[in-house]
This record gives structure tokens, C-alpha cells and sequence, in this order.
């Protein structure tokens, strides 16, 4: 076929076009290539905010931390402890259980209530606290003036319901009823992080039933002097009719005659001699609980609900004027106890305060005194420092850390390998012999924090505190260990960096606390397969004497004979090259038609 110049051109035109066509292919294909065999298998890290103080850092730390990175060329780990957390912190509770009777000082409970309330608010901004403060108010029922609110957010609220004001009747026991109710409710809590605060002038006639805080039930004797005295035959004498049962004691002091039993130091025992010691309340009270509890006699029968028509006209079923009847004063009492101490018994802490009015001629610290004998020796509390202290210096100078290494690791004892950081403040160690570190050293001579190493087969790191720490201050540790006992077996082995750390916390009391546990991390270390064993050399023969084979005729050549050397090489070179022969015909052939 006959191409014209024109055509020529064009044909080759087109194989130009197609000649840079495929050049830019092998092109991409060779940058393919070469990226695909750059490639590695790790995958690409991304900075964490919260760990590197990025702009996403959280405030506070959340929890306890323990971190280890992957062994380097010298076989070592850089291991970093990250503490307190807020869940080791442990959010607490508070409930304030205030006394609001005619006799109570309101003043001062409202003055040293505030005092303590501002500083917890205050700690518990800065630090990163979780504290929850409630209300209830007593009068002749329990009212809970405020539910457990946050006490940073809610503190206008719970400081209105401190203030409030109530009257009508007094009734310790369903004070106490309803705070039990509401810290029982909060199953986020641990008991012994749960807080009562009694603030009361001790005196009490009112009680409950059922664990009903909401509806008071006392018992009165009616009338004295329309009653019969048993011994007699005749009405007593004295006293009046104290009608709704306030102040029963008296009418049972006067108008009974007590000297069937006395106190050990030969006085009376009747009332106002039981209130002179709380060793004497005690037998007084254990007494009259077991006539209370006595089924025989059924005291309970004369209860009744103390209403305000109950409280003007008194009882239509008063009690028997007897020795061993308990009064509405004693069953007041009784119950007040039997409550606290169920609460004691849950592990809450629980503290009391006796606030009373000038002047006024009842004592009731003695039964706030008696309360407090299985919890603080018998002690009323006089301010609130050391509850402050309980709630917002949980981890306090004398906490430590306890970090047992085990026997695959060692630790590095090099300054240039330890680090602290609190706060956001580097502090850099100072060697104060040669297991000890001591960091941010003051102006006595004194060091802030200490890292001690102790050597050996139970080899450990203690850390010690010598001042609070706080979520939203953390204190994080940084130091390196090397692998010392190194696997055999050839695979890939995960290896813990220790055997576990342990954060025993301190209050600041000086109490200890409840330990907690670090994550314990994990590196890796791979062993090798051993290489496998080259075959052995094969021995070239000795040359043969026999002749070579002569090809059959026809063929061309020579067949290879054992041992020739034949390479594939030119046959592939000619195989491509015919290939591209027939491309190019092909394509020719298509061209001319």
C-alpha cells in the first residue's frame, strides 16, 4: 500500500504521541514502584493532646496513669508515672444536718458552716475537686432543704439553704433519717468518702418510725396529778400538764420516786443525773432501750403522731406513770443513737458540733458526747480544719508511690534519665546519695518530692510526697529502665516493664488511706530465628572419558550436555524481541488498510 508523504507524517505522528504515552506509563509505574518499595509497616503517630500539653489538654487528670515506651538500640524503656486522678481523688459527699430549736445558735453555726463551706468551694475549683455538699434541716421532721449538689457550682444554693429558717418541735432522728436517706441514694460514692456534719444544742423529744423521716411521733404522760401513783394509791403531787410530751423527763423526775435504782456512786437514777457524764447516760439509756424493746409490755401502744392539735390537747392514750416506762425524751434519744450508729457502722465519718444559745439552763453536749463514743472517742469536734482536710487534701505530704521493677528490668540509676514534672514545673533531680533523688529542694534544706531505689532481688522505686497533689496538678515521673533478663526462644515476646506500682495516699490528717493500683505497661522484644544451614559444596566429577553424543541429523546445533551452562537470559531478550516485531507489524498493517 502506498502511503503519501502526508500520511507519513501523520503515522508518525501518532507513534510519537504513543511513544510518550508509554514512556509517561513506565513513568508512573517506576515512581509507583520505587513509593511501594519505600513503604513500612509502621503506622503513623499523631501528637496526644492531653499527654503533650497540647490545646486539648484536660485541666485535671482522670485517672492514675503509667505509660512505657518501646526498648531502644540500648535495650531501655523510658517509663512515665502520671498521678493523682480524679477517680483516685474520689468524688466526696457532704451533708450538713442542722439543729434549727429554739435553743440551737444559729449564728454560730451559720458563721462556721459558711467558713468551711467557702473553703471547700475554693479548693475544689482550683484543684480539680469533686465535692457534693447537701442540706437538711430539722425541726419536729426532716427537711432537706438541698439535694447533694456540686458545691463549686451549686454553692449560692446550698449557702440560701443553710440559711434558712424553720420552727415547730425538735427531732434530732429525723435529721439524721433523711441525711442517711440521701447519701444512700448516691451509689457513686464510697461510703467512707460520705460526710455528716450534726450541728445541735443535744436536746431532742421527738422521733420516728419506719425510717419515716417526715412524720414525728413522741408520747406523753398526760396529767401527772390525774394519774395514780402505784405506790400510794394516790394522784402525784407535782409539775403540770405538759400535754404534747416536751420535756417528759421532768414530769417523770417529779412526780415518780427513783430511788429503787442508783448509779454506781450511789445518786438517783433518774434523768438529770444521768445527764451529768456520758458514762452515765449510757447505763441510763441502755436501761430504758431494753424496757422499750420489751414486748411484754408494749410501751410502743402509746405513741402517737405529734401534730399541732397534738401538741396543744395532748394524748387521749397516755403513758402509765411507771420507773420503767420510757419517756418521749428517752425514745428520742434512743432512736437519735440507734441511726448514727448505723451510719458510723457504713463507714460514714461522722463529725458533731455543739452550738447552744447564752443562757440557757439545758446541756445537751453531754448526749452529743455520748454519740460520738464508738467514732471519735467520746470528742465533739470544735472547728472544721480537719474535715477540710479529709475532703480536699486526700493525697497529702507523706503519700508514696511504690514501684516494685521485678527481675526483667533494672533500673537506671542516671540523673540525665530521671525526670519530674508538677504542676507544669520542671523540677531536675539532685543526686542526695547514690540511691536517693531529691527534687525542688527548699530554702531548710528540705525537697518537695524524694525517689529512693533500692537494689536487690525485690527491687522497687519509692516516691514520696512531702506536699499535696491534686487532679488538676498532677505530678508525673519520668525514668528508664533497661531489660537486663532477655527471652531465648525466637518469636516476639510481650514483657511487663515492672510487677506493679502502688499509690498509698495520706490525707491530710495524717490518715491513710485506701491503695490504689497503676496500669502496669508492656514492650515488646523479638528474637531471631536462627539462620539455616548452607548445603554442603558439591565436588565437580572428573572429567569423563566417554565421547560426546552426536545430535541426530537435521537439528541444529548441539544438545547442552550435563554440566554445560545455559542461560535463560537470551532466550527472554529474543522473545521480546519478536513480540515487539509482531506489535509493530500489527500496528503497521492496521495503518495501511
Amino acid at each position: 500500500m502506498h502511503l503519501s508523504a502526508n500520511g507519513n507524517y501523520m503515522k508518525g505522528a501518532r507513534m510519537h504521541r504513543l511513544g510518550n504515552t508509554l514512556k509517561r506509563a513506565v513513568t508512573v509505574g517506576a515512581v509507583l514502584a520505587l513509593t511501594l518499595g519505600m513503604a513500612t509497616p509502621a503506622t503513623m503517630s499523631f501528637a496526644d493532646d492531653a499527654a503533650g500539653g497540647g490545646a486539648g489538654q484536660s485541666s485535671t487528670l482522670e485517672q492514675n496513669q503509667k505509660t512505657a515506651t518501646e526498648l531502644d538500640e540500648n535495650l531501655e524503656t523510658k517509663v512515665t508515672l502520671s498521678f493523682p486522678g480524679k477517680r483516685e481523688a474520689e468524688p466526696s459527699d457532704v451533708v450538713f444536718v442542722l439543729d434549727k430549736s429554739a435553743f440551737s445558735d444559729d449564728k454560730a453555726i451559720y458563721g462556721q458552716a459558711k467558713s468551711f463551706l467557702d473553703g471547700v468551694k475554693a479548693k475544689a475549683e482550683t484543684d480539680g475537686l469533686d465535692i457534693k455538699v447537701g442540706v437538711v434541716l430539722f425541726n419536729k421532721v426532716g427537711n432537706i432543704q438541698q439535694p447533694l449538689t456540686d458545691v463549686v457550682t451549686g454553692y449560692d444554693d446550698i449557702l440560701a439553704a443553710m440559711n434558712s429558717e424553720i420552727h415547730s418541735g425538735t427531732n434530732m432522728h429525723a435529721g439524721l433519717l433523711a441525711a442517711q436517706s440521701i447519701l444512700g441514694a448516691d451509689k457513686a460514692v464510697k461510703d467512707e468518702n460520705k460526710h455528716v456534719i450534726l450541728i445541735s444544742d443535744g436536746g431532742t423529744y421527738l422521733y420516728c418510725k419506719n425510717g419515716d423521716y417526715t412524720k414525728p411521733y413522741t408520747r406523753s404522760f398526760g396529767d401527772p396529778r390525774k394519774q395514780t401513783n402505784p405506790e400510794t394509791g394516790n394522784p402525784y403531787l407535782y409539775s403540770s400538764n405538759w400535754m404534747g410530751g416536751i420535756w417528759e423527763w421532768q414530769s417523770r423526775e417529779y412526780n415518780s420516786h427513783n430511788d429503787w435504782k442508783k448509779f454506781s456512786d450511789g445518786s438517783g437514777f433518774i434523768y438529770s443525773q444521768a445527764m451529768k457524764s456520758p458514762e452515765k447516760l449510757a447505763e441510763y439509756l441502755a436501761y430504758y432501750k431494753d424496757q422499750y424493746q420489751n414486748s411484754d409490755k408494749n410501751w410502743a401502744q402509746y405513741d402517737y403522731e405529734y401534730t399541732a392539735e397534738a401538741a396543744n390537747n395532748g394524748t387521749t392514750n397516755p403513758i402509765p406513770v411507771d420507773v420503767n416506762a420510757p419517756c418521749n425524751t428517752d425514745v428520742a434519744y434512743i432512736s437519735a443513737d440507734d441511726t448514727f450508729q448505723a451510719m458510723a457502722d457504713a463507714g460514714y465519718d461522722m463529725n458533731v458540733y455543739f452550738r447552744q444559745k447564752a443562757g440557757t439552763d439545758f446541756d445537751g453536749s453531754v448526749f452529743l458526747k455520748y454519740l460520738t463514743r464508738n467514732t471519735n472517742g467520746g470528742e465533739l469536734d470544735t472547728d472544721f480544719n480537719k474535715l477540710k482536710a479529709k475532703l480536699v487534701d486526700k493525697i497529702a505530704a507523706g503519700s508514696t508511690v511504690e514501684d516494685f521493677i521485678g527481675n526483667n528490668f533494672d533500673f537506671v540509676n542516671d540523673a540525665s534519665k530521671i525526670s519530674l514534672n508538677v504542676a507544669g514545673e520542671d523540677l531536675a533531680p539532685e543526686k542526695i546519695d547514690e540511691t536517693t533523688y531529691g527534687f525542688g529542694k527548699r530554702a531548710d534544706g528540705t525537697y518537695r518530692f524524694t525517689l529512693k531505689y533500692k537494689a536487690g532481688e525485690n527491687e522497687k522505686l519509692t516516691f514520696t510526697l512531702n506536699e499535696a497533689a491534686v487532679p488538676a496538678k498532677p505530678v508525673v515521673l519520668t525514668y528508664s529502665e533497661v531489660l537486663v533478663n532477655k527471652p531465648t526462644e525466637p518469636g516476639t515476646h510481650t514483657l511487663n516493664v515492672n510487677e506493679r506500682a502502688i499509690l498509698n495516699p495520706v490525707d491530710g490528717n495524717g490518715v491513710i488511706g485506701e491503695s490504689y493500683k497503676f496500669p502496669v505497661p508492656t514492650v515488646t522484644y523479638t528474637v531471631a530465628a536462627p539462620e539455616s544451614k548452607p548445603e554442603p559444596e558439591v565436588k565437580p566429577t572428573k572429567p569423563s572419558d566417554k565421547k560426546p553424543v552426536k545430535t541426530t541429523k537435521g537439528e541444529k546445533g548441539t544438545m547442552p550436555m550435563t554440566g554445560d551452562t545455559f542461560s535463560i537470559l537470551p532466550v527472554i531478550g529474543l522473545v521480546v524481541a519478536g513480540v515487539a516485531v509482531c506489535v509493530v507489524g500489527i500496528i503497521l498493517k492496521r495503518r495501511n488498510r
